[in-house]
């Protein structure tokens, strides 16, 4: 809320600045030292702001996205430890390359993502399939119907 306050000040006084004049008229100076002066603070004022309050929020919405993330439903329907869920995430897709080194090759220029992550999906499920948690929730039970539609069941 503070900060808020002080980059609202902020704004205000470079609008003033540059509405008002002060200093040209006090230096008997250009007008556009002022002009100058308001631009560059409102350009630093925006570059803080985007750093403070916008980027922040898209790393957090990033990560959330991340295999394994909050979002993911390796996130939301397995009782995992984040560490060991990035793990298994992370030896799954190996097994998943090496088994479809035969199409990457025969394909390289082919879409592979969708298929490595179904292939890293199943074989993830497949290992840890006791853990499955949250199975009453809509979102899971689509996923889990996804994985098994996958899997040939």
């Amino acid at each position: 809320m503070l900060q808020t306050i002080i980059y609202s000040l902020i704004l205000i006084a470079c609008l003033l600045l540059m509405f008002f004049k002060p200093i040209s008229k006090y230096t008997l100076s250009s007008r556009y030292i002022d002009y100058g002066i308001g631009t560059v603070v409102l350009i630093i004022l925006f570059i803080v702001v985007i750093a403070t309050y916008v980027s922040p929020a898209m790393i957090e919405e990033d990560l959330a996205k991340e295999p394994c993330g909050s979002a993911t439903p390796q996130g939301v329907c397995y009782s995992l430890d984040h560490g060991l869920c990035q793990s298994l995430w992370q030896k799954a897709r190996g097994d998943c390359q090496i088994e479809m080194s035969d199409l990457i090759k025969s394909r390289p220029t082919g879409l592979i993502g969708p298929g490595l992550n179904r292939c890293s999906a199943r074989k993830m499920d497949k290992a840890i399939r006791y853990n499955r948690a949250k199975t009453e929730s809509a979102y899971c039970k689509a996923y889990f119907k996804y994985i098994e539609e996958v899997n040939g069941h």
